[in-house]
């Protein structure tokens, strides 16, 4: 004769999450859309460091000028990139000087399993390369690292965060000193 199972009980209230995501299910979407990002979309961007240990700084107020910074070496990443139309500024604060031409900002979302498996933080300051024609690389240094990720928009069904949001301002070559000819480390 079989024994009857006992029947398991949840309460729902307590255990809303169960009805609608629950960590398998959230790991499998997670899996599904690093792969997207590395077989089909495959936007590859480098991140550069600043080692604050090296950097040359000022006594007084602890910056840097361009030619003092030195960086880590270069970390790839998969990433979602968009890059906002192309805007005129001049050089200087007039406005009858040289034009510069140049990309708007970048904006890309990364994964935070793939920054938690490479060891990376993105901080504001660090370099950005990303090469979107093949014919040069452009550079962007990180204006808002986003580094509070709980927020609903960067959430699977109000889960838990699974990704961060980065934008980062192009840059001319001369403020990045490993351009010019310097070592990266």
């Amino acid at each position: 004769m079989g024994r009857k199972r006992k029947k398991q009980f949840f309460d729902l209230e307590e255990n809303r999450y169960g009805m609608f995501m629950n960590e398998n299910s959230f790991n499998l979407d997670i899996m599904y859309g690093r792969n997207y990002l590395k077989s089909d979309v495959v936007h590859l961007i480098k991140i550069y460091r600043v080692n604050i240990i090296e950097s040359k700084t000022h006594d007084l107020y602890g910056q840097s000028k361009a030619k003092d910074k030195k960086y880590f070496p270069p970390v790839a990443i998969n990433a979602m990139v968009g890059i906002d139309d192309e805007k005129q500024e001049f050089y200087g604060k007039s406005q009858g000087g040289i034009v510069r031409e140049d990309t708007g900002p970048m904006l890309f979302g990364v994964y935070l399993d793939e920054l938690k498996e490479k060891h990376l933080e993105i901080n504001r300051g660090d370099i950005v390369e990303y090469n979107m024609s093949g014919e040069r690389p452009r550079y962007y240094e990180v204006e808002d690292a986003q580094n509070v990720t709980d927020v609903t928009s960067q959430t699977i069904a109000g889960f838990k965060s699974y990704w961060k949001r980065i934008l980062a301002i192009p840059i001319k070559s001369d403020s990045i000193g490993f351009l010019e000819g310097d070592s990266l480390t």
